[in-house]
């Protein structure tokens, strides 16, 4: 009797023993399956994040290649009597620390466009139905719309082509970049940065050397200031012959 009862006894013992290490293990693979999909969940954080600035490193660049492009064609001719042809830069709104919020020029650039470059169509045939696809363009970048923008906010685009001498509408207007948020343009005459450049107002019929673009951005969590300076190939203005003309008023 005292043998079948230490064999049950151990029976039941090592049964416990069993169940213990069944919850231990499962108690193990409900904290390793918590752990791992925590750490899914922050890489995936991670990921979203870092494709967003990706996204938004992606949007700047493509920015600010279309303005050195565009500031690259700058082109205006030296007669005094020709208002078809203009390099303005002025405030749409108030001058900010960061020079003039608006820039309107006559430039080469964006130049023909693609489809118009790409079409079998004759140039008459072209010219009907996408309008002067040659010449020079009209150009305006700033952060406040020269026409409705809606709801839309962010850098604004107005291009037209070919220019009308009218810098102030005309043509088509997009949105550029929809995350900056202020923008700023400052001019090099040959010896300092001015913040101002108008060959309408004044009978100066030259291009400022460069052009500094300065610009913030709204999705930023600090007040970084994102600055690039484009040269200007067809300007005459130099440190030996700057221009003393601009940037007065």
């Amino acid at each position: 009797m005292s043998t079948n009862t230490e064999v049950t006894n151990r029976r039941r013992f090592q049964s416990g023993l069993t169940l213990i290490e069944l919850l231990l293990a499962l108690t193990i693979a409900a904290i390793l399956g918590m752990a791992l999909a925590f750490a899914f969940q922050a890489a995936s954080r991670l990921q979203r994040a870092h494709t967003a600035r990706m996204a938004d490193q992606d949007a700047t660049d493509r920015t600010e290649r279309e303005i050195t492009r565009v500031l690259r064609g700058a082109r205006i001719t030296a007669i005094a009597t020709d208002t078809t042809t203009f390099f303005q830069g002025v405030s749409a709104g108030s001058q900010t620390d960061l020079g003039c919020d608006r820039l309107t020029l006559t430039t080469t650039e964006p130049g023909v466009p693609t489809p118009s470059q790409e079409s079998a169509d004759d140039f008459e045939t072209q010219h009907q139905s996408r309008g002067p696809v040659g010449g020079l363009s009209e150009v305006s970048i700033g952060t406040t719309p020269v026409g409705d923008a809606n709801s839309h906010t962010g850098l604004f685009e107005r291009i037209q082509r070919p220019s009308d001498g009218d810098p102030t509408q005309g043509g088509m207007e997009s949105t550029l970049n929809p995350e900056i948020s202020q923008i700023g343009f400052q001019f090099w005459n040959g010896t300092a940065w001015i913040s101002s450049w108008d060959t309408v107002a004044t009978s100066d019929r030259r291009l400022p050397a460069a052009v500094q673009v300065s610009y913030r951005l709204s999705n930023a969590t600090d007040d970084m200031v994102h600055v690039f300076v484009v040269a200007i190939p067809a300007s005459n203005v130099t440190e030996a012959n700057p221009d003393s003309a601009q940037g007065l008023s």
